[in-house]
C-alpha cells in the first residue's frame, strides 16, 4: 500500500496596511505595509490605504459630483443624439448616451412617463415603453460620470485675468480674488447660483475736523453739493473719534452725486466732518497673493486680510473696508487675530492694532510693533495655557513665539534658530505643522505653558522632499480625514495622516492643476468643504468625486519588499486576498514583483479586478430602480499568484475618472515554504 501524497503546507502572510511611503528604510527591517511608491492613495483614518477623492471646479452652480441621471427605453430611436435636449411637450432632459434603444439623461425637470412621446426640435425620437434599465455597476459609475461632465460644462473660472489670487470660505460663501482682464485691478467675487458675480466696492471720502462719531448706517449730506451717500465705516487716522482734531475717511455707498473738499458733512441738523476729498472708488492693485482670517472684535465675525500690494483690509460679507496703519509704505503680507489685536507683517516687522479697534494704530492708544529677526512667512494663534494664548511666528529660517496678553506685556521669545517655515504652510490641528526645506515640521506645547518642542515628520521620504524644498505653494487640512497637507508648484501634494497627535504616515498626491491657494469652511452643507484656486482661473472644491475635474486619477501603491519574516528561504507564491472597502463600484489592477532580479524571475502582466460596490443611498440616481440598495461594503478580491523567491513586492494601481474613492484595508500572501538560498 502507496504512501498518502504529501501535499506542501499553505502559510499565510497578512500584510497590515500601514505606515505610508518609505524610501530609506532598509528592505530587511521595512514593514510590508509600507510603500515604496505610490500615488494619489491616503491613509485611511481606521487602516489601509484609500484612493483619494476627486476635485471639480465651483462656482456656486450644481455640483458636477451630485448630477442624477436616468433612462428610458423606447420602442426606436431617431433624430437625436449625445448632448441634445430631449422632451415630451412638458418634461426635458439631456441625452449623455444611447444604447439601442436606451437612452440615458440627465439634467432632467419634470418626469418621463411610459407611452409618452418623446421629441428633439420638434421631431420624433420615439415611444417610451419603460422607465429606466438595468445596468451593471461600472455602466452605473460610468453613467455618473457622463452626467457630472454635463455639469461641469456650466461652471466658469473667476472673470479676469492670471491665476487666483486668494480664496475664501465665508459664511456660507466663497469669495475669489482675481486681476481683471486688463490685468491693471485686483477685483473679487462670490459664488452664487448663477455663477461669480463680482463684490460691488463701496466708495471712500475723507474728512478732517471729524467733530462728531457717526453711526453705521447714517445718511450724510454735503453742505454745498447736496450730495447724499449712507455711511457703513468711520475710520481715523489720527485724533479720536468725535474730536474736532480727528482725520480719516468714511466709506459709504449708495451714492446720489459728487461731495467736494471742503464742504461741510451734516447728519441732520448736525455738522459732523469737513470733507477734504471727492468722493472715490477704492482702487485694488494687481498681482498680490490675498490672505485671510476670520475674527470678531465686537461687532461680528468678520474677515481680514492683506495681500502684500495693497492696504490691509475688513470684509464683512457686504462692506469692504481699508485698514490704513500709517506705515509710508502700507502693504502688508501677513495677517494674524490674536489676544484682541489685529497683527500685520510688513517683512520682519510685526504690527498690531490697539485691543479690539482693528482700525486703531496709534502707539498712544495701545499699538505696537515688533521686530522679528527675519521676514515673516507665517503666523498662527495658539491656546498655550488655561491663561492665555500664544502667537507662533515663523522665517524661513526662525521659530518665535509672543507671549502675553497686551501692549503692556507681548514678548516676544525665539524659540529656534535654524528651523522656520515656507510661506503660508502654516496649520493647526492638534499642534502647529509646517513645511520647511526639512519637510513637515510639528510644534508640540508640553503640558507647562511655553515648553516647547519640534519634530520633523518626514524623515523616511527624504529623496522626495529634497526635490521639492523651495517650491511649496501654501498648506491645508482635512479635519474629517485628519489630514495636514502641503502642495507644491508641480502639482503634487503631500497628504500626512495625523490622529490624536500620533502621525500615521504621508503619502504622495499628484494634481494635473496645481494649488495656489487655499480655504476651507462649511459651504452649503453640514460637512467642512475645502476649495483652492488655480493659475487657470478656477475655483475648485476639493475631496469630491470621481475625478480630477473630468480627467482620470491615475493612482498607484507599490509595497515594500516582503520577506514574509525569512529574508534567506524560498517561498512559492499561488495566491492572494486583497481586501477592498467602498460605497460603489471600483476596479484596480493587480501585479507584484518576484525576488530582487526581474531578469532571472520571470514577472507576470497585471490583471484587472472588480469590486462591485453597491451603495446603499438608493436615492442618488433619478430613477430609483436603476440602482441596487441592498448596500456591500467590503469585499476580498481573491487574486492569482505565481512563481518562486525568497520576496515579493505587491502592485495595486487604478486609472479612471468614473471611480469613486476605495479603501485598500489589508492582503493577505499565500506561499508555500521551500529551501532556502544556497
Amino acid at each position: 500500500m502507496s504512501a498518502a501524497l504529501q501535499l506542501p503546507k499553505v502559510d499565510y502572510d497578512l500584510i497590515r496596511l500601514e505606515g505610508g511611503l518609505d524610501q530609506l528604510t532598509p528592505s530587511v527591517s521595512i514593514p510590508p505595509g509600507r510603500l515604496r511608491d505610490a500615488q494619489n492613495f491616503e491613509i485611511s483614518l481606521y487602516g489601509g490605504y484609500t484612493r483619494v477623492a476627486g476635485y471639480e471646479r465651483f462656482d456656486g452652480r450644481p455640483s458636477p459630483s451630485a448630477a442624477g441621471w436616468g433612462a428610458i427605453v423606447l420602442n426606436a430611436v431617431a433624430n437625436v443624439v449625445v448632448g441634445e435636449t430631449i422632451n415630451d411637450g412638458a418634461n426635458t432632459a439631456v441625452v449623455i448616451a444611447i444604447t439601442g434603444t436606451t437612452i440615458v439623461y440627465t439634467k432632467q425637470v419634470g418626469s418621463f412617463t411610459v407611452a409618452g412621446t418623446i421629441l428633439k426640435s420638434g421631431l420624433t425620437v420615439g415611444t417610451v415603453t419603460a422607465i429606466s434599465a438595468i445596468f451593471d455597476a461600472k455602466t452605473q459609475a460610468q453613467y455618473r460620470a457622463l452626467a457630472a461632465a454635463k455639469y461641469r460644462a456650466d461652471i466658469a473660472a473667476v472673470p479676469g485675468s492670471g491665476p487666483i489670487r486668494g480664496v475664501a470660505a465665508f459664511n456660507g460663501n466663497v469669495y475669489a480674488w482675481r486681476d481683471n482682464a486688463g490685468g491693471t485691478l485686483l477685483t473679487m467675487y462670490v459664488s452664487t447660483t448663477l455663477g461669480w458675480v463680482q463684490v460691488t466696492m463701496p466708495q471712500e471720502l475723507f474728512y478732517d475736523t471729524g467733530s462728531a462719531e457717526i453711526d453705521e448706517g447714517a445718511t450724510i449730506v454735503g453742505a454745498i453739493t447736496g450730495a447724499t451717500a449712507i455711511v457703513r465705516r468711520q475710520l481715523v487716522t489720527s485724533g479720536t473719534v468725535g474730536s474736532s482734531t480727528a482725520t480719516g475717511s468714511l466709506i459709504i455707498t449708495d451714492v446720489v452725486g459728487l461731495f467736494q473738499p471742503g464742504e461741510q458733512l451734516m447728519v441732520g441738523l448736525a455738522a459732523v466732518a469737513m470733507t477734504t476729498s471727492y468722493n472715490q472708488s477704492i482702487p485694488l492693485k494687481p498681482g498680490g497673493r490675498v490672505r485671510v482670517v476670520d475674527g470678531n472684535f465686537g461687532s461680528g465675525r468678520r474677515l481680514y486680510g492683506c495681500d502684500g500690494v495693497n492696504t490691509a483690509f475688513e470684509f464683512d460679507g457686504t462692506y469692504y473696508v481699508p485698514i490704513r496703519t500709517g506705515m509710508a509704505v502700507d502693504t502688508p503680507s501677513g495677517v494674524a487675530v490674536h489676544s484682541g489685536c489685529l497683527f500685520l507683517a510688513f517683512g520682519a516687522s510685526l504690527q498690531f492694532s490697539s485691543t479690539n479697534s482693528p482700525y486703531t494704530w496709534s502707539p498712544i492708544l495701545g499699538a505696537g510693533e515688533i521686530v522679528m529677526r527675519e521676514d515673516i512667512t507665517n503666523m498662527m494663534s495658539i491656546i498655550g495655557s488655561d491663561q492665555s494664548a500664544a502667537l507662533v511666528l515663523y522665517g524661513l529660517e526662525t521659530t518665535a513665539v509672543l507671549y502675553g496678553t497686551s501692549a503692556l506685556d507681548f514678548k516676544l521669545v525665539l524659540f529656534s534658530h535654524g528651523v522656520g517655515a515656507n510661506a503660508d504652510t502654516a496649520q493647526l490641528m492638534d499642534s502647529v505643522y509646517v513645511y520647511d526645506e526639512r519637510g513637515v515640521m510639528s510644534l508640540t506645547t508640553a503640558f507647562k505653558f511655553g515648553n516647547f518642542d519640534s519634530a520633523t515628520l518626514t524623515n523616511a521620504i527624504g529623496p522626495w522632499i529634497q526635490s521639492r524644498r523651495t517650491t511649496s505653494t501654501t498648506g491645508g487640512l482635512n479635519r474629517e480625514r485628519s489630514q495636514y497637507r502641503v502642495f507644491f508648484a508641480d502639482g503634487s501634494a503631500l497628504y500626512l495622516t495625523i490622529v490624536d497627535g500620533k502621525f500615521l504616515g504621508s503619502m504622495p498626491i499628484q494634481f494635473p492643476d496645481p494649488v495656489l491657494v487655499w480655504t476651507d469652511g462649511d459651504v452649503g452643507s453640514a460637512t467642512e468643504s475645502s476649495f483652492f484656486g488655480a493659475a487657470n482661473g478656477f475655483v475648485y472644491r476639493m475631496d469630491v468625486g470621481s475625478s480630477f475635474d473630468g480627467q482620470n486619477i491615475d493612482a498607484w501603491l507599490k509595497f515594500a519588499t516582503n520577506h514574509s519574516k525569512s529574508p534567506r528561504i524560498r517561498k512559492r507564491y499561488r495566491r492572494a486576498s486583497i481586501e477592498v472597502g467602498g460605497s460603489s463600484y471600483a476596479e484596480f489592477s493587480f501585479g507584484y514583483d518576484i525576488g530582487y532580479d526581474p531578469l532571472v524571475n520571470s514577472q507576470p502582466d497585471d490583471v484587472t479586478y472588480a469590486s462591485n460596490f453597491r451603495s446603499n443611498n438608493w436615492d442618488d440616481s433619478l430613477t430609483w430602480d436603476t440602482l441596487v440598495w441592498d448596500g456591500v461594503t467590503v469585499s476580498p478580491s481573491e487574486v492569482e499568484m505565481a512563481g518562486t523567491a525568497e520576496n515579493v513586492a505587491l502592485r495595486i494601481a487604478c486609472d479612471a475618472d468614473y471611480i469613486d474613492e476605495f479603501t485598500i484595508n489589508s492582503a493577505i500572501v499565500h506561499y508555500s515554504t521551500r529551501r532556502g538560498i544556497r
